[in-house]
Formats: C-alpha cells, sequence, structure tokens
C-alpha cells in the first residue's frame, strides 16, 4: 500500500529542513499523535544527528525508525520503522522530499508499506484508510509548524492533555 500527500509551505527550503532533517529527533514537538520521539545511535550520513528514532505513540507503544536517507543538499529524508508495528506489516518507509519554489517550499511524502498474511489482508484497507487521515494531519502539522514556529492547534490540544495526564 502506498500513501502520497503533497502541500506547499511559505518558507525557505532551510527552514524547512530544519525541521525536518536537521531536527529529526524532535518530531514529537509538532506531529500529532506522538508523545516523545528521541534520537540515538552514530549517524551514517553526514548531516544527520543519529541514525535511529524511537517514537511514544499513544494506544499503540513504541516504534523504533531508521535513517535509509539523509541528503541534506537535496533535501530527502527517508526512514524505515524497524521494530513496534504490528507483525503483519513487513514493511514500512516513509519518505520526505523537498523542493525549492520561488515562494516557500513543495513538500511531498510517499508512505509505502508492505503488509503480509491472512491479517495483513484483512487489515489493510483498514490500516490504509486510518493511515491517510493520519497522515494528512501530520503533513499539515509540519506546515503549520515551519511557517509559525508553534505547533498546529490540533498538536497543541494533545499536548495539554499529555500536560494534564502528567500532572
Amino acid at each position: 500500500m502506498e500513501i502520497f500527500k503533497e502541500i506547499m509551505v511559505d518558507k525557505p527550503i532551510q527552514e524547512a529542513w530544519d525541521v525536518l532533517g536537521n531536527q529529526f529527533s524532535n518530531a514529537y514537538k509538532w506531529a500529532r499523535g506522538l508523545d516523545h520521539s528521541k534520537g540515538y545511535g552514530e549517524p551514517i550520513f553526514d548531516g544527520a544527528s543519529c541514525n535511529n528514532r524511537t517514537c511514544e505513540v499513544p494506544g499503540f507503544g513504541t516504534i523504533q525508525e531508521e535513517i535509509r536517507m539523509f541528503d541534506s543538499k537535496n533535501h530527502v529524508l527517508s526512514y524505515e520503522v524497524v521494530k513496534g508495528f504490528p507483525g503483519f506489516i513487513s514493511s514500512a518507509i516513509n519518505t520526505w522530499k523537498l523542493e525549492e519554489l520561488e515562494n516557500g517550499t513543495k513538500v511531498n511524502m510517499h508512505l509505502k508499506m508492505e503488509t503480509k498474511g491472512i491479517m495483513g489482508i484483512i487489515m489493510g484497507p483498514m490500516m490504509k484508510m486510518k493511515l491517510n487521515k493520519t497522515i494528512e494531519g501530520v503533513i499539515q502539522d509540519f506546515k503549520h509548524y515551519v511557517e509559525r514556529g508553534i505547533p498546529s492547534p490540533e498538536k497543541e490540544k494533545e499536548l495539554l492533555k499529555l500536560s494534564k495526564k502528567a500532572a
């Protein structure tokens, strides 16, 4: 299954890359659906601050991602979920590409996920519907954060819930 998303961000490409690539570890600051994220592992790509990231996803648990491509010159980031997805998902790779425009940045996101077995056949369509909605929200969150420097209203609601829960 594949999901494609595209959005225009009204900021220069370097500002978008700073959030996406240079702050890879901190996706939880802007992306809905993440309580926390943390980078670790010696970087294997020039310019990357780490090679792996863990993300705490409420109701789902911890997922572990590994960078597959980090190209700060061409503004491409690709990472694979290597741990934490259900057993019927055999692979999940998300690739972001930024393209410089005269008045901002075009952001393309491409999620490619493969399922396996009978559970993959049964759960795949439902998972695609849910992920499609989630990814639409995440790309909107990215736009908001890059353009305004603060989390989207939807992400703010999550952060407020999380702070109340922690108190």
